[in-house]
């Protein structure tokens, strides 16, 4: 997905900087800004609070959880999008959680103002998102089903770096293997790999990738399904993203 560098990009949400002064005067009235930590669990099916949460810097994962307590992502969310978009139609959705996988700030506005508010732009740019939202769904849904755990997991790295404000990705060996669906001693074996193949660098606790072009080989095709999706909707921006 083209991008600017990590290092160079400005902590806004997208579609919060692309709306009318008078639209945006909503937010400022009615919104807060928070800052989470990684691990934190914003959303879960059981909660009663509808919140919408546009993120700036966070980066925000969507996980699918059975009753067993068996999880795997759906979506991941950067400055790009929102969470919770159901929530503007009074849905619930009773097995998706949402929680923090990369720390940072949050535009954080109750469900129930934006439904009453009358907000014309911000309504015509969720229609777009939600075209992607939708395409990132499915694919996540093939690739989790039919591609490799190797594939999967650079899949979810090339992605987790384009939606994050910095080189450093917020990582455990748990984490990716609830991520992808996968066994955690199978991605262990994944990532020792890579690094060997000088791919990635891992330190307990974060990940960077070093040879992105090697890794995008090693990912699946979904990869490059989902780049494309999400450059056809960063055109609706004026100025792409930002």
């Amino acid at each position: 997905m083209p991008s600017q560098p990590a290092e160079q990009r400005e902590p806004r949400n997208l579609l919060l900087a692309a709306l009318p002064d008078r639209e945006m005067q909503i937010f400022r009235d009615s919104g807060q800004k928070i800052s989470l930590h990684e691990g934190k669990i914003l959303q879960t099916a059981s909660m009663d609070e509808e919140w919408l949460f546009f993120p700036t810097s966070a980066v925000l994962s969507l996980i699918a959880m059975t009753k067993d307590g068996l999880s795997v992502e759906t979506g991941l969310v950067g400055h790009e999008g929102l969470v919770d978009f159901p929530q503007l139609f009074r849905h619930r959705n009773h097995t998706l959680e949402c929680m923090v996988r990369h720390a940072g700030e949050v535009c954080q506005v109750s469900a129930e103002v934006v439904r009453q508010a009358r907000l014309p732009t911000l309504h015509r740019l969720l229609l777009h998102y939600a075209g992607y939202r939708l395409s990132e769904l499915s694919q996540t849904a093939i690739c989790n089903r039919f591609h490799r755990v190797r594939q999967r997991v650079s899949r979810w790295l090339l992605t987790a770096e384009d939606r994050i404000a910095t080189r450093e990705i917020d990582f455990t060996h748990e984490m990716m293997s609830a991520m992808v669906g996968a066994r955690r001693p199978v991605v262990s074996s994944v990532i020792r790999q890579m690094e060997d193949e000088g791919l990635i660098e891992y330190r307990r606790g974060s990940l960077a990738i070093t040879n992105r072009a090697a890794l995008e080989q090693a990912a699946c095709e979904c990869y490059g399904i989902l780049s494309t999706a999400m450059t056809e909707y960063l055109t609706i921006f004026p100025l792409g993203e930002g």
